[in-house]
């Protein structure tokens, strides 16, 4: 979460756009603010079959970047399915499974639309659940009010900071696993044997005291040391850090590296459909676009999807109709005249 904040300025921002046409055809869109067209990324776009085109420089001189180009990159698809599965689009690792659905009726054809962000796997050693159950954790990190209906403010207010004290408990414990691991793979014979005895009672002991001196109390490997001195009654993992510290960070680095890149990801996902919007669980409509804001936290509770149906009118039924009703009416009236 401290991170998620911390780097959102260096956020790495795409916008999909998803043109759905009446045929089932669809275009995508992909826009990414980059340096230039010269990029290794884009000749590998190009090679697929995509249109690039480059806008003008963004309107942003945030840390340098004034002149960063706006890239587009789209490409017709005969229906969703071959979108979906097209590899040159989703080399991102958070990509969503797109499915649409197609369905005539005689005077309107609908429109189901889905994607599917897959739930993260790597979550850490420690589950979730011993801390949120499901549905807290599908309205703490996706806004699902399901199980929240009808509660006021004042009923959400206190659940909400429940449950931000239950996800940040479950954030430091598995960075304490994580850590705690680390170590001992570092430590001598000597306490190898004893670590993981002593792992949990560690963890309690210090778990108030480490919320109160440490920002949002998030552990580090080199506490964790001082920690096991304080409860051994030795220096050993002091020594121990500063000798191997280096290293001991380095493999803690890899570890959160996937993550930190879902951390950085800041995803506009715009989508639209032939005729009128139905039902749809989009944040926001924008003149017919639909608008979802799709980070990492939308993820580490379970799949994320996103949602959408539409009606359009089949206006040659409406007009066969009226003529079937006249053409219905004149034979009527026909054969009243030829019997009388």
């Amino acid at each position: 979460m401290v991170s998620i904040a911390l780097t959102s300025c260096f956020s790495n921002q795409y916008r999909f756009v998803t043109h759905v046409e009446r045929n089932g055809t669809c275009r995508a869109e992909f826009h990414e603010i980059a340096d230039s067209l010269s990029s290794t990324a884009f000749s590998r776009w190009r090679s697929s079959g995509w249109e690039i085109i480059q806008t003008d420089t963004v309107a942003n001189d945030y840390m340098l970047q004034k002149n960063r180009k706006n890239i587009i990159i789209s490409k017709m698809f005969a229906s969703v399915k071959e979108m979906t599965a097209d590899t040159s689009r989703n080399w991102l690792c958070l990509s969503p499974k797109e499915s649409l659905k197609k369905r005539f009726r005689w005077f309107y054809t609908y429109y189901a639309f889905t994607a599917v962000y897959p739930e993260l796997t790597n979550k850490g050693r420690v589950p979730m659940e011993q801390y949120l159950n499901k549905e807290e954790q599908k309205f703490y990190l996706q806004g699902d009010l399901s199980i929240y209906r009808g509660k006021n403010f004042w009923d959400l207010k206190e659940c909400i900071n429940d449950m931000d004290d239950q996800f940040m408990r479950w954030y430091s414990r598995t960075l304490y696993e994580e850590c705690f691991d680390i170590i001992l793979q570092y430590a001598g014979d000597d306490f190898r044997l004893q670590l993981p005895a002593v792992k949990d009672s560690l963890y309690s002991i210090n778990e108030r005291q480490m919320q109160e001196k440490t920002f949002l109390g998030i552990p580090a490997i080199n506490e964790i040391c001082t920690w096991l001195d304080e409860f051994f009654l030795t220096e050993y993992f002091s020594k121990l850090n500063d000798e191997k510290g280096v290293e001991m960070d380095k493999i803690l680095e890899e570890w959160t590296n996937e993550t930190d890149e879902l951390q950085k990801l800041d995803i506009q996902y715009e989508l639209t459909l032939p005729g009128k919007i139905m039902t749809t669980n989009a944040d926001l409509q924008n003149d017919g676009t639909l608008v979802w804001n799709i980070n990492m936290l939308k993820f580490l509770a379970d799949d994320y999807t996103l949602a959408a149906e539409s009606r359009a009118a089949n206006v040659w039924a409406f007009v066969v109709t009226v003529l079937l009703a006249v053409f219905s009416v004149l034979c009527f009236v026909m054969s009243f005249r030829i019997k009388f």
